[in-house]
């Protein structure tokens, strides 16, 4: 009998340059669509990326976002890899951590989740696309940000910056002088032709009238006029707001785990390793 060929080892490529990360993430641009975007060159400057090589093959890549305080990276590949990647790679104190369901195991090694909200990622393309406007809808600017700020809460207002709302795309419903509902884009990226639908936000007044649906919708069409794949995350427990997204022609992708961390202590990931056991 002949043994079977020995795999090349998992390596950690300090070298990698952001068209190695990006053409590694377009296996799957969907699932990494945020990841995507935040290398368009417009952006790239403000993130940092670790890549793992089998032989020539880059098997498995993560990004974080460095500008942003609460850390959010974004890892795909191999199990073998990201275990590789983020022990001895990674070394972030604490990450809000994204990753298909194949990624938790391994990544759990070395970083303990404090909670994981199980997601959806959903897309829609102009083909599939179902408009629904229901409500005088106003385009957010930076002449808007303290409306925007008193609509999110004042923690927002390190996010919510004048050059935030030029790059991004919100939308808006007013009752009076009072913003009362808003949506907008997280990222997007003209290069790559992906835009990420978020922040969806409406006072507890004035739920239940659609006008959720409203600044979703008109955000959807102003990103699809740019951009060829629009996104969105959602709860796979949030029946409603996934019945919402359907009717505006969202379609599921793939589902994904999301959730603040934190990296284990050096005797835990010891533990970890050894015997495998989970907190």
């Amino acid at each position: 009998m002949t043994a079977a060929p020995l795999m090349p080892e998992i390596d950690l490529d300090p070298h990698a340059t952001a068209d190695d990360v990006r053409a590694f993430f377009e296996r799957d641009r969907l699932i990494a669509a945020y990841a995507l975007a935040d290398l368009d060159p417009h952006n790239v400057d403000q993130s940092r990326w670790w890549v793992a090589r089998r032989g020539d093959d880059i098997v498995a890549a993560a990004l974080l976002v460095e500008v942003l305080p609460f850390r959010p990276c974004f890892a795909m590949g191999e199990p073998q890899a990201l275990a590789e990647l983020f022990r001895n790679g990674m070394t972030e104190a604490r990450l809000i951590l994204a990753t298909p369901p194949n990624g938790r195991l391994p990544i759990e090694a070395s970083y303990r989740f404090e909670r994981i909200d199980v997601m959806h990622r959903m897309v829609v393309r102009l083909d599939t696309f179902q408009p629904r406007v229901s409500h005088e809808i106003t385009r957010l600017t930076p002449d808007h940000l303290d409306d925007v700020i008193d609509l999110y809460g004042n923690a927002s207002r390190s996010y919510f910056t004048p050059l935030r709302l030029e790059r991004e795309l919100y939308f808006g419903v007013y009752s009076g002088r009072q913003l009362v509902a808003a949506a907008g884009t997280h990222v997007r990226s003209a290069a790559t032709g992906i835009a990420a639908v978020g922040n969806v936000l409406t006072r507890l007044a004035f739920r239940n009238r659609g006008m959720a649906t409203s600044v979703t919708s008109a955000v959807t069409e102003a990103s699809l006029e740019l951009h060829r794949d629009v996104v969105l995350n959602v709860r796979q427990d949030n029946t409603p707001a996934v019945s919402v997204y359907r009717r505006l022609g969202y379609e599921v992708h793939g589902p994904f785990v999301e959730g603040p961390a934190v990296r284990r202590a050096v005797w835990e990931r010891l533990t970890k390793n050894l015997f495998g056991r989970t907190s």
